[in-house]
């Protein structure tokens, strides 16, 4: 008998324990595995954006709590003795078995907010009382292990508001269009009616019934003594809302890019954007895009970022997503596309931290073939020479092929890897000196980036003592951090940009002399001074425009995501407009970059050639360069030239007496450069003729006249016409004088001469020749090329 009453006592200690473990873990971890709604908010925590859920509900995160006011409403609703009880409530539950049995059907369930928790989370499972029998016992464990506010909290995050909305924060927006916190008694008491019966009750077609049944609502809160008379008053006075609103879409692209990046991990995700200026970038790019639409230009982008933090602040992916264009879903900020000239300052500063050029150094501005490559500027027109910072003002294409040319293509792809261009990453081969005109595509996203940074690196150059932070290069961000990185701060004594280079960048950038097409500059308006560079793609595909402060860069995409290029797509004529309407909302800086004056040194510079002041240059300016420029090369274009008595002509000691003579610094272009440079620059001097019987000793012939196509030739590319037959190859040549007669030559043959202006036709078959020209004084230069014929 002992032995059987040990047994009976262990199974029944067993059981129990079975059955407390079952108890324990009876609740599943965590109670609801429901997809979420992807919920984006500014950095103020307000609404951006909402992307549905997987199963096609709008149901957003659960909230860290339930207001205070919707707390009352759904406890007087649902269950007044809320925080009387462990899960159940023994009366309610004979109330209803009361009121079911006297009306012969189900009237009343009984259940507390706890037990419909669990009936949320059970999904659908049928109203039994086997089954209310488990949603006593799951209720009972539920209080157990969370709060009461944590519960009330589950049931408010995942009870149904009507339709496809779950959740008192999706309910809130859908038919009130604010947060949970901001309603009022009379909107967080239809909300909490709602649940009762979500599927009988709907704010358009059973307006009476929801509006009766939150008044009675409300009459309760006033006979308990929640709410006063008058906001009880005030609260009945309210109408119910006629239609649900649509959730708030500020930043479309942004959200679906959150949700595609972060939907995994995050379903509440706080972004750097501000939406007062979100709304306001919306509201300019979409007045533009009513605007460029006539002429058949379908999309801009327009992103903002800090400079100090490299957050993104305004996020437009693409305008007017509410069209019917079906091209508005594509977020052009990440899109690559074709750089046009959007990439010259980089190379710009690279050229000057290297030392290779000074900001107002002459570069050779002149028309140009390279083998196959054939650039041009974008007016069709050449300056000879042009200062360096003009260069880039200007935007001319030109002289920064030749900076490309000596810089070298696969060093300057080194920076562009160190700015984080992610996607020109292919050979110097495959890009050749196009590459600054546009031959690479990147995003929006990622060339703002590289320009905050470097605002960033200047700035910071500076602070942090004439050093440089290893952190200042990175990409963009549009995460809210929690708080900002304390580690410690690395700092070195150089960079791949001198911080003097990135601020003679920004100077060019944001000079008020722009000639050309750039004068069109002055119908903008800007509250301060502004760095600014736009870009026009080959074909007119791409219009960009990029503005750098000490605090924002602003990046601004216009073209077609198609691909079709129009007429109008330049950057100065649509870009620039939404560039300098969107810098006109932005907050002003307090001061301009700070000049970084131990990396610059004050130097003698020749006034003309913008070069190091040489030996012979008259007019000298002493100015700040950047240091690394001091080992640059000296003028190359002053020389002393001899002049008889009357300083008419000029001599040498072979045909006139040197006591008589007198020496003069000259200013001399190459005669392709002269050539051009003289057209716009009324002040420059040609050199004056030699005194009869006197001869050119002084120049080899090279330096009197030169070719300007096809220049350093080896191969002439010709096109053969629809008949089979070659079209004539056109050759031009400058001289420095332009009175002088040139005769041409090929071979041994004598095809003609020309005067003043120096063109000659040939029509040549495939094969090996020479050119040969020669003027009037005997000078002669010489060039082997080869025809070739293409289809």
């Amino acid at each position: 008998m002992k032995n059987k009453a040990i047994i009976v006592l262990v199974i029944v200690i067993t059981f129990w324990v079975i059955v407390f473990t079952i108890f324990i873990f009876c609740l599943p971890r965590p109670l609801f595995n429901d997809p979420y709604s992807t919920v984006v908010l500014d950095r103020n925590g307000e609404l951006l954006g909402v992307k549905i859920s997987p199963d096609g509900q709008w149901r957003f995160p659960e909230s860290a709590s339930v207001s205070d006011k919707f707390e009352a409403c759904i406890i007087a609703y649902e269950d007044k003795r809320y925080y009387n009880h462990l899960g159940f409530d023994p009366i309610a539950i004979a109330r209803a078995i009361r009121q079911n049995i006297s009306s012969g059907e189900t009237v009343s369930g009984g259940s507390t907010l706890t037990m419909q928790t669990i009936r949320l989370s059970r999904k659908g499972k049928p109203r039994t009382i086997f089954e209310k029998g488990i949603e006593v016992i799951l209720a009972f464990r539920l209080e157990l292990g969370y709060t009461k506010k944590e519960i009330l909290n589950l049931y408010a995050s995942h009870a149904p508001f009507g339709g496809n909305i779950v959740g008192i924060e999706a309910a809130s927006w859908r038919y009130f269009g604010r947060s949970p916190d901001e309603l009022s008694w009379a909107e967080n008491a239809m909300l909490a009616v709602l649940p009762n019966a979500p599927s009988m009750i709907h704010t358009a077609k059973n307006r009476d019934l929801l509006k009766l049944k939150r008044d009675n609502l409300l009459k309760r809160l006033y006979e308990n003594g929640t709410i006063t008379k008058t906001e009880y008053q005030l609260a009945i006075d309210e109408d119910i809302p006629e239609h649900p609103l649509a959730y708030p879409m500020h930043a479309y692209h942004l959200v679906c890019r959150a949700a595609a990046e972060f939907s995994h991990t995050h379903h509440k995700i706080n972004t750097s954007i501000d939406l007062s200026l979100q709304k306001q970038a919306n509201e300019i790019v979409n007045q533009y895009n009513q605007r460029y639409l006539k002429n058949n230009i379908n999309n801009i982008a327009c992103l903002v970022i800090e400079v100090e933090t490299g957050n993104a602040v305004v996020y437009v992916g693409n305008a007017d997503i509410n069209s019917d264009i079906p091209e508005k879903a594509v977020d052009m900020i990440m899109a690559n596309r074709s750089t046009g000239s959007i990439l010259k300052p980089f190379l710009y500063a690279a050229s000057l931290s290297a030392g290779e050029i000074l900001p107002k150094m002459l570069l050779k501005d002149i028309p140009t073939k390279m083998g196959s490559f054939s650039p041009e500027n974008f007016e069709h027109e050449y300056a000879g020479a042009i200062p360096a910072n003009e260069a880039l003002a200007r935007s001319l294409n030109i002289p920064f092929v030749y900076m490309l040319k000596e810089y070298g293509i696969m060093r300057f792809l080194y920076i562009l890897k160190c700015l984080e261009l992610k996607s020109i990453d292919k050979s110097s081969e495959h890009y050749g000196l196009s590459l600054i005109l546009g031959g690479a595509e990147s995003s929006l996203w990622d060339i703002c980036a590289a320009y905050a940074s470097m605002a960033r690196s200047l700035k910071h150059y500076n602070l942090f003592q004439s050093r440089y932070s290893l952190s200042d290069y990175h990409p963009a961000k549009y995460i809210k951090e929690d708080k900002n990185d304390e580690n410690e701060i690395s700092l070195k004594e150089t960079s791949f940009f001198s911080a003097a280079s990135i601020w003679f960048s920004f100077e060019a950038m944001s000079s008020l002399n722009r000639p050309g097409q750039e004068k069109q500059w002055q119908t903008f308006s800007s509250k301060q001074k502004v760095s600014w560079k736009t870009g026009t793609s080959f074909g007119f595909k791409d219009a960009w425009s990029i503005a750098v402060t000490p605090d924002y860069v602003v990046g601004i995409w216009v073209g077609n995501a198609t691909g079709e290029g129009r007429n109008g797509i330049t950057g100065l004529r649509v870009a620039a407009p939404v560039l300098f309407e969107i810098l006109n909302i932005l907050p002003n800086y307090k001061s301009w970059f700070e000049m970084p004056y131990d990396e610059m040194v004050y130097t003698s510079v020749c006034r003309e050639s913008g070069h190091l002041a040489g030996q012979y240059c008259n007019n000298i300016d002493s100015v700040w360069i950047p240091a690394a420029g001091i080992n640059s090369d000296a003028c190359p274009y002053h020389r002393l030239i001899n002049l008889d008595a009357t300083g008419s002509y000029r001599v040498n000691s072979d045909c006139y007496p040197i006591e008589s003579m007198q020496q003069q610094s000259w200013f001399v272009l190459p005669p392709i450069m002269e050539a051009y440079y003289r057209i716009s620059n009324s002040w420059y001097q040609t050199l004056p003729p030699f005194l009869p019987n006197c001869d050119d000793n002084s120049f080899k012939s090279g330096e009197i006249m030169e070719l300007i196509y096809p220049s350093q030739l080896s191969r002439v590319l010709i096109p053969i016409d629809l008949t089979g037959d070659t079209l004539p190859a056109v050759f031009k040549a400058a001289h420095r004088n332009s009175e002088s007669t040139i005769y041409w030559y090929i071979d041994t043959k004598y095809f003609g001469s020309t005067k003043n202006f120096h063109e000659m036709d040939f029509k040549l078959s495939p094969g090996k020749y020479l050119l040969t020209l020669m003027d009037d004084k005997g000078n002669k230069i010489s060039k082997e090329f080869v025809v070739i014929c293409r289809e």
